[in-house]
């Protein structure tokens, strides 16, 4: 008989069996609720960044002509959705941020022969994305991926971390999945996990060696940046 895992622990050990359960049981009566979430975390909008070529999110309809019986789960563990590392950073920075979302800034001001002639301040995409409590219940079951989960590898001892590894097959355009399997590998988190500072986000493309969890994979150039970040 499988073991019960509680939610924490299927967060920490990326299990996406109890992601897709547990999505299932609450949201299998009405989709387009679970739907209305991701976008109440402004996952299908741009940010609107000051750089061009920000790509197009996409976090499916339950309208759309491509929505079937296994969106819903498949979507509970992160795919049929097109999600920027961009935008996957600025929603941890708004949990490292006690659910303060802002946009993600690459200038402070324009200055002409040494004379500011425009500043740029904070902007405030939303000023509180959920409940301070439920804030909370995401950085403990962040830092317990790093301490006991898929990040624990990481063996980072200076400072705390919260975040998690992510590990997705790459559907190659119209052929899907196929049966040469290409992957992607990452890890996101924020430090020090108690008063945070940093947020890093670290993707490998088609890792070689057969190797593709993006604990192993992405978490040692993640801890090489942190604990570099950190001394510094």
């Amino acid at each position: 008989e499988a073991p019960v895992l509680t939610l924490q622990r299927a967060f920490e050990v990326s299990s996406n069996v109890a992601a897709a359960k547990t999505i299932v049981k609450y949201y299998s009566k009405n989709p387009q609720q679970y739907v209305n979430k991701l976008k109440s975390f402004h996952l299908n909008q741009k940010l609107g960044l000051s750089i061009p070529g920000e790509a197009n999110p996409l976090i499916k309809e339950t309208k759309s002509k491509d929505w079937s019986g296994v969106s819903l789960p498949q979507i509970s563990y992160g795919y049929e959705s097109l999600i920027t590392p961009l935008q996957t950073l600025t929603l941890y920075n708004t949990i490292a941020n006690d659910g303060k979302m802002v946009k993600p800034r690459f200038e402070k001001e324009i200055q002409r022969n040494g004379k500011t002639v425009k500043t740029f301040t904070t902007e405030v995409i939303d000023e509180q994305i959920v409940k301070k409590s439920t804030v909370q219940k995401a950085k403990q079951m962040l830092e317990g991926v790093i301490q006991n989960g898929t990040g624990k590898g990481l063996k980072i001892t200076a400072f705390r971390v919260g975040g998690k590894t992510g590990t997705a097959q790459i559907a190659m355009g119209s052929k899907g999945y196929g049966t040469v399997k290409n992957y992607q590998a990452s890890i996101v988190g924020y430090f020090p996990a108690d008063k945070p500072l940093y947020t890093c986000i670290v993707i490998i493309n088609s890792p070689s060696n057969g190797i593709y969890y993006g604990g192993l994979v992405a978490g040692p150039v993640f801890k090489e940046i942190a604990e570099k970040v950190y001394s510094t």
